[in-house]
């Protein structure tokens, strides 16, 4: 794959993978997504951020195997992007609900904007499992000498 726009605009570096950190990140990433199941019922919108940084810490984990890891520059929007092209166009909705995550997210971080619906929280979380499970899927399958959950 072609990753030369994200290096040209420095959006990404590249480095040595470290599978070692890559399934810390996809531990803590299933761990937040069942921090998000306990906390649905008090916290619509806290469900809704933590789902979110559940699907960021994997979406970095897929970047990692792949040898790049996103610059300050716009990270969050690097990270989607780039996961979108690694996973392809079969994952466009999925995709497209995570980019809209990360602007609603936005809104409660910086303006304290707390408007998740019971239906949008749930979806959050049916969300990052998906994306949980196909990333955790293509980082085993085009690294198979590695062990990611010894």
């Amino acid at each position: 794959m072609n990753y030369e726009r994200f290096l040209k605009n420095n959006l990404v570096r590249k480095v040595k993978p470290d599978f070692k950190q890559i399934a810390t990140q996809i531990k803590r990433a299933k761990r937040d997504l069942r921090t998000a199941e306990s906390v649905i019922s008090s916290d619509r919108t806290w469900t809704f951020a933590i789902t979110y940084h559940a699907m960021m810490r994997v979406s970095k984990a897929l970047m990692y195997s792949k040898g790049y890891l996103p610059t300050a520059k716009r990270s969050h929007k690097t990270i989607i992007e780039f996961t979108k092209i690694i996973l392809g166009g079969e994952y466009d909705d999925l995709l497209r609900w995570f980019n809209r995550m990360r602007r609603r997210r936005h809104d409660f971080i910086y303006d304290a904007i707390n408007d998740i619906s019971e239906r949008d929280a749930k979806s959050s979380i049916i969300t990052a499992e998906k994306l949980i499970d196909e990333i955790v899927k293509e980082i085993v399958e085009a690294n198979p000498q590695h062990d990611l959950f010894k």
